[in-house]
């Protein structure tokens, strides 16, 4: 093809993109860090460079993308989060591209940034992090701990690629993989009376004070499980502590609902132990979800093999 008949194809079917890598960049870690000053730290620019190319993109799509907030710097728009999410993918595969160019194509390499559950990454991500640097060492992950409501709304709003919860309330934006079965556990101080059961039900638990984890969609599963059969527990302690929760139930203030329960070893404290819950209509998984509008990285692939494998080397129940 003669460069005068592909310049023609060009202006009739082709057009070249105005936004550049650079300014999705630039713009991500703005977003990611809610603030210019500390995006243009990590990517040793200046700020100027960083304020110049925002301004770019706003000035391109017509659009607000942040909003500055004294308390916490600058939060993105719902423009600005919708942006985000496209904007982290589009860099994923860019990416995976240079990986390939770099390495072949047998191995995918790269970044990625994961969001975990408070109560689990502590347990989890130290593990997940030597099998990447053990079998993957090209894969490089960032990661942050936090509630299950705050991880979908940062999955949502482009701050990860990917988070590991629990399969409740899952909207019907993400696609979820599922990891291991982690059903509901019945905690108690080792010396309970229900300790020498098999099982504990809701019924047995009714009359018995509670410790309740205090987090919002986690406070409302385990609610719903009595509200479901007519019942109401008596909750004693509410807290939105893990720690605290274990804690409390090992001192024989009460029992707690739990889908993890990590061995808890600490001097003076007593013991847990935990007992599967009998009557649950499903018992709960946990996942690794993304959003399902974008295609996922190779990458993406061989990341859910590592996490698989540190799933797998969880205890999650106390005996």
């Amino acid at each position: 093809m003669s460069a005068d008949k592909y310049q023609d194809k060009l202006e009739v079917g082709e057009t070249v993109p105005k936004l550049t890598l650079r300014q999705l960049t630039y713009f991500l870690a703005t977003a990611n860090h809610e603030s210019v000053l500390r995006a243009a730290e990590t990517l040793n620019v200046s700020s100027a460079s960083i304020s110049t190319a925002i301004a770019q993109v706003e000035e391109f799509l017509q659009i607000q993308l942040f909003i500055r907030r004294h308390a916490r710097g600058l939060v993105l728009t719902a423009a600005g989060q919708d942006l985000a999410a496209h904007a982290r993918n589009i860099l994923l595969h860019a990416r995976e591209i240079e990986s390939i160019a770099q390495r072949g194509a047998t191995k995918a390499a790269g970044r990625l940034n994961i969001g975990c559950l408070a109560t689990i990454a502590p347990y989890l991500l130290p593990v997940l992090l030597k099998e990447l640097a053990d079998n993957h060492p090209e894969i490089q992950l960032r990661w942050r701990e936090d509630k299950h409501e705050a991880l979908l709304d940062a999955l949502h709003g482009g701050g990860f690629d990917l988070i590991i919860i629990y399969d409740y309330d899952i909207p019907t934006t993400l696609q979820v993989t599922p990891l291991r079965p982690m059903p509901v556990q019945v905690v108690l101080p080792a010396g309970h009376r229900l300790a020498e059961s098999q099982t504990c039900s809701l019924a047995d638990l009714v009359g018995e004070p509670m410790v309740l984890l205090d987090q919002p969609r986690t406070r409302d599963y385990f609610l719903s499980l009595f509200g479901a059969r007519g019942l109401s527990p008596t909750i004693a302690y509410r807290t939105a502590s893990f720690e605290m929760v274990r804690s409390l139930v090992a001192n024989g203030f009460g029992y707690a609902l739990l889908n993890f329960v990590p061995p808890y070893h600490v001097e003076g404290h007593g013991r847990l132990i935990s007992r599967p819950l009998a009557d649950l209509d499903r018992p709960q998984n946990l996942v690794l979800a993304r959003l399902y509008r974008f295609r996922a990285p190779r990458l993406v692939d061989e990341l859910f093999q590592s996490v698989s494998a540190a799933v797998n080397r969880l205890q999650i129940s106390a005996s």
